[in-house]
């Protein structure tokens, strides 16, 4: 695929018709978006008109399975919808990455705003990984072969990590971070941290590759794990079911830095309430990687940490300001 992007929208709604192209106008890599006012003339469209998206309106038209995972196999799929809908594409086969995207139930000026970001950053991604990598991001992205850091946090957390970020260098080993945020709120924490922090933040996408001086936070309503990609470590965001009643749970993030990086990682649990991240914890620990948690001193509220330390899950427990420097002391450059 070339840079340029065809997009084909199946949706006869109007006000997400025209969000979707005020999204997308000002994109220069962009050729078309055409819509169709019923699913059946999608296909057709696709292949007429060599369109790299198809963007399926989940509350206007029902999916059929069978043919979704077809489609999925030649295009890129998303399948657009709102918390009214979640019986619905909760049972659509997962056969690729970056397929769900929230809409709004109504449109409004804030709303919609949150709504277009939201796509535009997918479309940004997806044009980005067809892209060889610069030499500069090449050279980063081996370094993944050295230990990442794995971070859970919830209430208390957005200061905890600011400190880390304070303190840790510029070309920090690559982080990854679950924070328990209320949804639309992760990308403009991401986005705020990015631009006073000398690092590089922000709200992950399926396909972000782990890198050097890089920290991606997962978003709000989707889990967030580690995988193989084009032989390299990236993250994939996903709809699931809730663990410990929140969406993301560090448990599932610290499970899948267990399997995919063995020993080579340092997980830290900072402030929140609760229990997510204590067992995968545990499975970092047990598979050889080091493990932090915040003491009670520092934190806001000590539930994860306490939780993690309670089954053992904790190799060192430390006062926030220390763990910068154990941090780097476990994961910097060898």
């Amino acid at each position: 695929m070339n840079d340029n992007v065809r997009i084909i929208l199946a949706s006869t709604q109007r006000d997400l018709i025209n969000n979707i192209k005020l999204t997308l106008a000002r994109k220069l890599y962009l050729d078309s978006i055409l819509t169709v006012a019923h699913p059946h003339e999608a296909e057709n469209k696709l292949d007429r008109t060599r369109a790299n998206i198809l963007l399926w309106d989940m509350d206007d038209f029902e999916l059929d399975h069978a043919w979704a995972q077809n489609l999925q196999k030649r295009y890129t799929l998303y399948i657009l919808y709102t918390s009214v809908a979640n019986g619905k594409y909760s049972l659509v086969p997962r056969t690729g990455m970056d397929e769900f995207i929230q809409k709004p139930a109504v449109f409004t000026d804030v709303t919609g705003s949150r709504f277009r970001t939201s796509v535009e950053s997918h479309v940004d991604s997806l044009v980005k990984r067809q892209r060889p990598p610069s030499m500069r991001d090449l050279v980063k992205m081996v370094e993944t072969n050295q230990k990442i850091i794995a971070v859970g946090s919830s209430t208390g957390g957005t200061n905890a990590l600011e400190y880390l970020l304070k303190n840790l260098p510029s070309d920090m080993p690559p982080m990854v971070a679950v924070q328990h945020m209320p949804s639309g709120f992760t990308q403009l924490f991401a986005e705020r941290l990015n631009a006073i922090y000398r690092q590089e933040i922000r709200e992950a996408q399926s396909g972000d590759f782990m890198m050097r001086g890089r920290l991606l936070i997962a978003p709000a309503d989707r889990h967030i794990k580690l995988v193989r990609h084009q032989g390299k470590v990236a993250v994939e965001c996903f709809v699931g079911n809730r663990i410990h009643g929140v969406m993301p749970a560090a448990d599932i993030l610290f499970d899948s830095v267990a399997e995919v990086m063995k020993r080579e990682a340092v997980g830290v649990i900072l402030t929140g309430m609760g229990s997510d991240g204590a067992k995968g914890l545990m499975k970092m620990r047990n598979a050889g990687c080091h493990t932090i948690g915040q003491n009670e001193e520092s934190c806001v509220v000590y539930g994860m940490p306490k939780a993690a330390k309670d089954i053992g899950a904790v190799e060192h427990e430390l006062h926030l300001e220390k763990i910068p420097e154990m941090i780097m002391h476990f994961a910097g450059r060898r």
